[in-house]
């Protein structure tokens, strides 16, 4: 016997979901471009590490908000297993992403922002690579040790993505009893 997929239910959470997505999205992709800017200018004035770390904290308002409220909303709403591993699989690799462009930035910005094996002569998506692996294994809380951070900014930052990670746990955690697997 087939299952039919219920197409209309089926996109509307999606279209919620977007929905609810696109000014976060949206907010934490201009912040990450604005980044472009700052490294461009090739200046290591402390005023501008101290700005990446205030894009950081608005950035982490808007997810911890985007999660707490708004996707509170949609799970309680749609209780679908597949919905919900949707909706966690899109919040980690926007965090994950996000941060990474931190760690970039202030890398770009100041070398002795992190003690690492990189040499001054990666290209940039080299770079990027080794920010993105170290944001993911900062989001999963594993800490290898080959990347650290040495700078009040790149603490704060790290502290910032460690408390994302718990906050989605807990938050994932605390819902589990809404979810239903269809068999």
């Amino acid at each position: 016997m087939q299952k039919i997929i219920d197409i209309p239910a089926f996109n509307s959470f999606y279209k919620q979901l977007f929905k609810k997505l696109l000014l976060t999205t949206t907010l934490v992709v201009v912040i990450s471009l604005s980044y472009v800017f700052f490294t461009s200018l090739n200046v290591t004035h402390p005023i501008i590490s101290n700005i990446i770390v205030v894009l950081a904290f608005i950035k982490t308002f808007f997810i911890v908000r985007l999660t707490f409220i708004q996707l509170s909303k949609i799970i309680g709403e749609s209780h679908k297993l597949s919905h919900v591993l949707t909706l966690f699989g899109v919040l980690i690799l926007l965090i994950v992403l996000s941060f990474s462009f931190d760690y970039y930035a202030l890398y770009v910005l100041n070398v002795d922002s992190f003690k690492t094996s990189l040499t001054g002569n990666n290209s940039y998506i080299r770079l990027f690579f080794e920010f993105l692996y170290f944001s993911l294994i900062t989001f999963s809380s594993v800490g290898f040790g080959d990347i650290v951070p040495i700078s009040v900014s790149g603490k704060v930052i790290v502290m910032l993505e460690v408390f994302l990670s718990f906050f989605v746990l807990v938050f994932g955690i605390a819902n589990i009893n809404r979810i239903h697997v269809n068999k």
